[in-house]
């Protein structure tokens, strides 16, 4: 790489950690610099000595560090916006047609994301969305993956994808319908407590072991109902229930509108923000007493472990939240996890109807 090259990298890295200011922190830039560049630390402290005599930025100190704040005095020139040829056919061909200025201006952000895309390609998609937004008034109740197929391209996908154009065109989500939801269920008739699991495979444990047939027993495939647009919505109404045994609800919405409903998942930091972000769609969910014989486990490096890739539990971060006895199990998993398989079969039948309590004066009931 020349010399030209460094020091154009070196102030366009600098001009963008000035950004609008015009200026950057002298404090850690020659360590900065390096860093984001991976240019030695010693290249970098002649390149700013000599922009700095040659005017092109200021104080900076013989030794190449910066003193205070380093102002951009003369900036380079914006590089030139390459577009490429897919998206270029896609605006040559909405400019050749007859389209609200709205809808094209949203359209035209779709462009990105065609690449692959044949011009005829372009054309049939095209085609297929102004059909679609022709016959908005046939989609309630309809499944969004469905019309997205029968309209564009065959794909289930691409609806999905064109939020805003649909919207410039009057689309809203209340249009359409919803994919089909389903989480496993189990239960009697009639049931006043519900357990919401996890893990489908402590779900059977539970249904094998009886439980069932005195509490209604939900999976609900950890993260899944949380980050499904069903549940973001709150919309459990159109979560359905596949039934395993008994005879528990149609509905998620029915299952959780009991006296008492209540969580089981791991002890880890991402099992509390599962409960936290469940809770954000059923105010009255507690905390499970099966995290009892977890929190014992926690305590002891023999039954519990690290966050690591060994046991799939890297990047997990303390969820955001309040609650004393959600802080109270943060504390205890904080460094050491325990999977909720752990707990025994007798602590199962003695526990899963019980919400989770801490002795008086330590901690209130998870509200």
């Amino acid at each position: 790489m020349t010399e030209d090259a460094d020091a154009n990298r070196i102030r366009r890295e600098l001009q963008r950690l000035a950004g609008d200011r015009g200026w950057v922190n002298g404090s850690r830039l020659v360590q900065r610099l390096a860093d984001n560049l991976g240019i030695a630390h010693l290249e970098i402290r002649h390149r700013l000595f000599a922009l700095s005599q040659a005017g092109v930025i200021d104080n900076i100190a013989p030794t190449g560090d910066g003193l205070g704040r380093v102002t951009i005095q003369q900036f380079l020139p914006a590089r030139p916006m390459i577009i490429p040829l897919h998206e270029r056919e896609w605006r040559h061909l909405l400019a050749s047609r007859t389209i609200d200025p709205g809808v094209e201006a949203a359209l035209r952000e779709v462009g990105p994301a065609l690449s692959g895309l044949s011009r005829s390609d372009m054309e049939h998609l095209l085609d297929g969305f102004f059909r679609l937004v022709a016959d908005r008034d046939t989609f309630a109740g309809r499944d969004p993956y469905e019309i997205s197929a029968k309209y564009l391209l065959g794909s289930s996908k691409i609806l999905g994808k064109w939020g805003k154009a649909l919207s410039a065109a009057g689309l809203s989500d209340a249009s359409l319908g919803s994919r089909p939801r389903y989480v496993l269920g189990a239960g009697p008739t009639r049931s006043k407590f519900t357990l919401l699991v996890e893990n489908p495979e402590c779900f059977e444990r539970l249904v094998g072991l009886g439980i069932a047939e005195r509490i209604t027993v939900i999976a609900t495939y950890g993260y899944g109902i949380a980050w499904s647009g069903a549940g973001t919505e709150g919309r459990l109404d159109r979560i359905k229930i596949a039934r395993i045994a008994g005879t528990p609800p149609f509905t998620l919405a029915e299952a959780v509108a009991v006296d008492t409903c209540c969580f089981w998942g791991d002890l880890d930091l991402a099992g509390l923000d599962i409960f936290i972000k469940l809770r954000a769609v059923v105010p009255h969910l507690n905390l499970s007493a099966l995290y009892g014989p977890m929190l014992v486990a926690a305590a002891d490096p023999a039954t519990s472990h690290p966050y690591c890739g060994l046991v799939d539990k890297t990047g997990q971060i303390e969820p955001l939240g309040t609650d004393i006895v959600i802080s109270r199990l943060a504390d205890a998993c904080r460094l050491r996890a325990v999977d909720q398989e752990y707990v025994a079969d007798p602590d199962l039948v003695a526990l899963a109807d019980r919400i989770l309590e801490y002795p008086r004066g330590e901690a209130e009931v998870a509200k």
